[in-house]
């Protein structure tokens, strides 16, 4: 059985100009990034938004550093 700790995920959201970013960390240890408009919810960015490069999410979301971005 796994602990909280195991199955917690990080997932964070930031706004920046009138783009709103969420950051999902996925099930094996990696993550992705997509953006929708600022008037979206974090549901509608999360699922139907378009994924970011690489380089702007990891300047967005410093802290996934650790984990391995999903092509």
């Amino acid at each position: 059985m796994k602990t909280n700790q195991e199955i917690e995920k990080l997932i964070l959201s930031k706004i920046e100009y009138y783009n709103f970013y969420v950051a999902l960390e996925g099930a094996v240890g990696d993550w992705a990034c997509y953006v929708g408009n600022r008037n979206q919810t974090f549901a509608d960015v999360a699922a139907y938004g378009d994924k970011i490069s690489e380089e702007k999410a990891r300047e967005l979301f410093p802290e996934f550093k650790h984990l391995r971005w999903r092509p």
